[in-house]
């Protein structure tokens, strides 16, 4: 799709960060998902179960089956945001260990050894508040670069506030 066809959509970066990077397989206790209103900008979450949306998020039963209901009446309004399941968050950190992130061997190496298949085991392993923040900002910068590839696949440009 050329960039004259996109849409351009007002979104909250933040909130919508929240429904794109969520680790979909541990964050979401109850089933749910996430669609973004292609008129207002605003994310929704819609819970299966009305009765989860009050008990995880304050969501009253009946917002959450307005929202669900209006989000199946007007199908072409929204898109559905998928989240990330927990095999793209490892990968993540595979790129990042991989990534020439620091032009320190020895930090470089002491990551990469400290990863055996378990992110909070790799935090704990490390045990270097630079290595985590600085796999952070590149975790950050990598998935804000995923939400604009994903929004423009589906025709929006968004105009980030």
């Amino acid at each position: 799709m050329g960039h004259s066809q996109l849409r351009r959509v007002t979104i909250d970066q933040a909130i919508f960060s929240m429904a794109f990077e969520r680790d979909v397989d541990f964050q979401d206790d109850c089933p749910i998902s996430t669609y973004l209103d292609l008129e207002s900008g605003e994310v929704e979450w819609v819970y299966e179960d009305d009765d989860d949306a009050y008990m995880e998020a304050g969501i009253s039963p009946e917002e959450n089956r307005t929202i669900r209901d209006r989000v199946n009446a007007f199908p072409h309004q929204y898109l559905e945001i998928p989240g990330l399941d927990h095999g793209e968050h490892h990968e993540l950190l595979r790129e990042f260990l991989d990534s020439g992130w620091t032009q320190d061997p020895e930090d470089h190496a002491r990551a990469r050894i400290a990863y055996s298949g378990s992110i909070g085991g790799w935090k704990k392993s490390v045990n270097d508040d630079r290595i985590i923040h600085a796999f952070y900002a590149y975790r950050e910068r990598k998935t804000q670069q995923l939400a604009e590839e994903f929004l423009r696949e589906h025709g929006v440009e968004p105009e980030w506030k």
